[in-house]
């Protein structure tokens, strides 16, 4: 059944929205709790709200993923993305990495709320104390989290861009409305 173009792009700048759309209420639904997820983990620490235009994207192309797969006579099957049930050894698999990558996460966070409840203001109240211009040094106190964990994605991007490789071979199908005039070049 062919959908309309407009509305597809409407729904898929909804997170979830564009799934369900064409059928996918699993992955639509679990694509938006990740979104909402995000978006009050956000709120908590405010760094991690970067993560709500990550999945904001990813489930933009996926709606047009799905749609690739499915004008090529393959589509995929509706599920929740962490699987029915919440498996970590599929994780695990995904990402070699994980726990090291999620510890650390929880190392990083134990560290910032040491420092915006204990360290930070110690300092602020000491530099207060001996006169020195408080509010100069408050406001840099309050930037070294975000500084720190800003860095650390930075750091973490560049070595997953250096650990990726591009995958060869042509087993995904090609975009609707895609020609190969690119792979034959045009004889004069």
């Amino acid at each position: 059944m062919k959908k309309n173009s407009f509305l597809t792009f409407l729904f898929a700048c909804i997170p979830g929205a564009g799934q369900m759309y064409y059928g996918y209420m699993r992955r639509g639904l679990s694509m938006t709790l990740i979104f909402c997820l995000a978006c009050m983990a956000g709120t908590l620490l405010p760094p991690l709200f970067l993560l709500a235009p990550v999945v904001w994207m990813y489930s933009f192309f996926d709606t047009y993923d799905l749609i690739r797969y499915m004008a090529a006579g393959s589509p995929k099957e509706d599920d929740y993305l962490w699987g029915d049930r919440m498996d970590w050894n599929v994780i695990r698999h995904m990402t070699p990495s994980a726990g090291k990558v999620v510890g650390w996460g929880l190392i990083l966070i134990g560290v910032w709320v040491i420092w915006a409840t204990w360290v930070a203001p110690l300092i602020s109240e000491l530099f207060y104390t001996l006169g020195l211009d408080y509010y100069i040094v408050n406001d840099f106190l309050r930037q070294v989290p975000t500084l720190l964990v800003a860095g650390a994605l930075i750091w973490l991007g560049v070595r997953l861009l250096r650990r990726s490789k591009a995958p060869h071979g042509g087993d995904l199908p090609p975009y609707p409305g895609e020609h190969d005039s690119c792979d034959h070049p045009h004889e004069d």
